[in-house]
Parts: C-alpha cells; structure tokens; sequence
C-alpha cells in the first residue's frame, strides 16, 4: 500500500473511532501495517496535528487541523451554504435527519447535516456516501452521462454494506431508470441494516449534477409512505436550490410540468 494510502486508512479508522480512539497497536493490527511503519507514520501526523496523543492512555484521535481545512471546504461551497435554510425547513417538516451531500469525484460527501438518527449510525460532517447503495449516491448517479457512469463502476467494485446492497450493475441500472424519471432515490436498508432513505439531486449552472438532499431515518420511523409522502417537499428543494445556486434543474422533473 502506497503511503498516501496508509496515511488515508489511517485517518479513516480514526473517523471511525472518533469517540475512543486506537492504540498504535490496534491500528496496525487492523490495516495490516507494521507497528514501526504505523508509529512512523502517527509520529508526523502528530508533528502537524493531524492527528494527536492523548497523554493518560497514549491513544490516537485525529487531530484539529482537520476543521480548518473543512471551515475552508464550506467557505467556498455556495450550495452548502444556500442549502442550510432549506435543510432547515425540511428537518422541520419531516423530524427526521436530512442532509445535504456534495458530489466528489467517486462518491458523496455529506457536508451539511440537521437533525440525528437515534441509532448506532449517525450522519457526520464529512461522511462518505457511497455511490451505488446510499440514496444521496444514487440520486447524483442516475443524473450523471451513462459513459462517466461506465467508468465510475470500475472503482465501486460493488461492495455489499447488506443484504440488500444492489451489487449488479443490470439491477443498479434499472434502479437509476426509475431515479432518473422521477428524480427520487430511495434506499431501503441498502447502506445500513434497519436505516432507510431518500434523496433527490442538485444541479450546477452547467446542468450538470453537483450533489443531493437526503432524509434518513430508522425503517421504523422513516417508512415507505412517509418517504412517497415528502418526495415532492424534496423535489421541490432541490429545485429551489439549485435555481438559488443559478443552477438548470432537468425540465421534467419540474413540479406542475410533469
């Protein structure tokens, strides 16, 4: 693994164990890297904060200076931005968690998130979406050229997150048919056991998708007809969004022009 890559496993366990933290130990023992390689690597992390050491216990958390490069992402994200009042009003509207998700380059980002999911998952600032099973992946991918799309498969290599994760392509593609017609994605249990959701796309002054608005919820909370219920309150962000950010919004999907 190159060490741009251990540095990313790194720092993504982290994520992960945010609340914690790991020992050199255990992050070796995870990513499979040796201890000296680990610690060498956590040692110049340290150095530029990246990462820090907890005195008492000698663990590892990421470090702070990750929020300065986040406060810069958002600062120059006009649809995060815009995105806020409206996220707002959705999490008003459905008590639910809704969020809002940026396209980059091989998945979705969740960049600006109301509301939480009281359960083991919870939608973070900076959360990865994964393009072929969470609904807020899916509503970019529908909308995205079939050739770009083509390619993006290559990297996915399909990874089942469930039982219900759509690891075929055929399949996946006739779920993006569906998406692409009505501009709503739904996902049931496919990224996380016992979680559903919902999303629909934002477009940029190019027409092209640049990102989603999501609702997430428990499959207890969150079910099929509550999501069928507030599909046209997000179809209808999504285009007030994306005509906020001078962006085109596809003709069809228009509420009243359908």
């Amino acid at each position: 693994m190159p060490s741009i890559g251990k540095i990313y496993s790194i720092m993504e366990l982290l994520r992960e164990h945010s609340r914690f933290g790991l020992s050199n130990k255990e992050i070796s023992e995870t990513l499979d890297i040796p201890q000296s390689t680990c610690y060498r690597i956590l040692s110049s992390l340290k150095k530029y904060d990246f990462v820090y050491q907890r005195k008492t216990d000698m663990r590892y958390f990421l470090g702070f200076v990750h929020l300065r490069f986040a406060q810069s992402l958002l600062e120059v994200s006009d649809e995060a931005t815009v995105c806020l009042p409206f996220l707002d009003d959705l999490h008003t509207l459905t008590g639910e968690t809704v969020f809002y998700a940026k396209y980059s380059g091989n998945y979705c980002v969740a960049m600006e998130i109301r509301g939480s999911v009281n359960t083991r998952i919870a939608v973070g600032q900076g959360e990865v979406m994964p393009m072929h099973c969470s609904a807020a992946g899916k509503a970019v991918l529908a909308f995205i050229p079939r050739k770009e799309r083509e390619k993006l498969y290559n990297s996915f290599h399909f990874q089942r997150y469930t039982n219900g994760t759509i690891a075929d392509i055929d399949a996946l593609e006739e779920d993006l048919k569906k998406i692409y017609q009505t501009g709503v994605s739904y996902n049931h249990g496919e990224f996380h056991e016992g979680i559903n959701a919902m999303a629909t796309p934002i477009f940029d002054r190019r027409g092209r998708v640049s990102g989603s608005i999501a609702l997430v919820g428990t499959a207890v909370s969150l079910s099929e007809e509550k999501m069928s219920r507030f599909s046209r309150n997000f179809i209808e962000t999504s285009l007030g969004i994306t005509e906020r950010v001078g962006g085109r919004f596809p003709e069809w999907l228009v509420p009243g022009k359908e």
